[in-house]
């Protein structure tokens, strides 16, 4: 992908949130993909306690270009028996209701109310689908591990989320998640190294202007006290002087 500019509030805010959510989530995933930072996917595993439970479903995230000041738009690239696939879903974190959406929000924020809302009832949102049988969403549930998204380099749900179980490790495939964040980091506004020996040219400057100031202060004291002898030795052959004058008088 071409580089971008790092220093820009909106590309700061992304990676910044990329970073983050590269490290291992047993609930979510969500990463740019490799092309473009303004696209991001996303798999969340099932409320618990629903129909959904036993499902990793997988949804695309588009931030808008003045992102965190206005509101990403989700939809969902598979069939979950809960939202229409490959359609924006409206929500109070999307951008059905930018008046809603708070800039400290983020899409870790956004993703945690989606797999919260997913639970509710569609009640005739944008997006979302109702009269689905409870049995029939737990076997898209069941089936919606194997998706392959060809964006994510084809690999399935559940090699992208990770599946820690209690004691166990993570898989390796979700951490891969992290070098999309690296690689724009590593892109973004390269310093030029600084060459060895202009840097020991500044140093051998440096030490050469304390060098010159110490040996100022030196030079100053050394004037100072050269001024004060002299004075003294004006004030001892002024009063020896004067001694001698007194003394002629007294013997006259």
């Amino acid at each position: 992908m071409p580089p971008v500019n790092k220093n820009t509030p909106t590309v700061r805010r992304i990676l910044k949130e990329a970073k983050e959510l590269s490290e291992p989530d047993k609930d979510l995933y969500a990463a740019p993909i490799e092309d473009n930072l303004f696209e991001w996917h996303f798999i969340i595993r099932g409320p618990p306690s629903s129909p959904y439970e036993d499902g990793y479903y997988h949804g695309r995230i588009n931030l808008p270009s003045n992102y965190p000041l206005a509101p990403p738009s989700f939809r969902f690239l598979q069939d979950s028996g809960r939202f229409d696939v490959n359609k924006e879903i409206c929500l109070s974190i999307s951008n059905f209701h930018v008046e809603e959406w708070l800039p400290a929000w983020g899409i870790r924020t956004a993703l945690v109310a989606l797999r919260s809302f997913m639970a509710t009832d569609a009640n005739g949102a944008i997006g979302s689908i109702s009269g689905v049988p409870d049995e029939m969403k737990r076997e898209i549930a069941r089936k919606s591990r194997d998706f392959k998204c060809s964006n994510c380099g084809g690999r399935r749900n559940d090699e992208l989320l990770c599946a820690t179980t209690e004691g166990g490790s993570t898989n390796e495939p979700r951490l891969q998640a992290s070098i999309v964040y690296k690689s724009l980091d590593n892109q973004s506004d390269p310093k030029p190294p600084v060459d060895n020996l202009q840097q020991k040219l500044v140093k051998q400057q440096t030490g050469q202007a304390e060098d010159g100031a110490t040996q100022g202060v030196s030079t100053g004291r050394m004037q100072q006290q050269t001024s004060q002898g002299i004075s003294r030795n004006k004030l001892t052959v002024l009063l020896s002087v004067l001694l001698a004058i007194w003394a002629v008088r007294i013997l006259l």
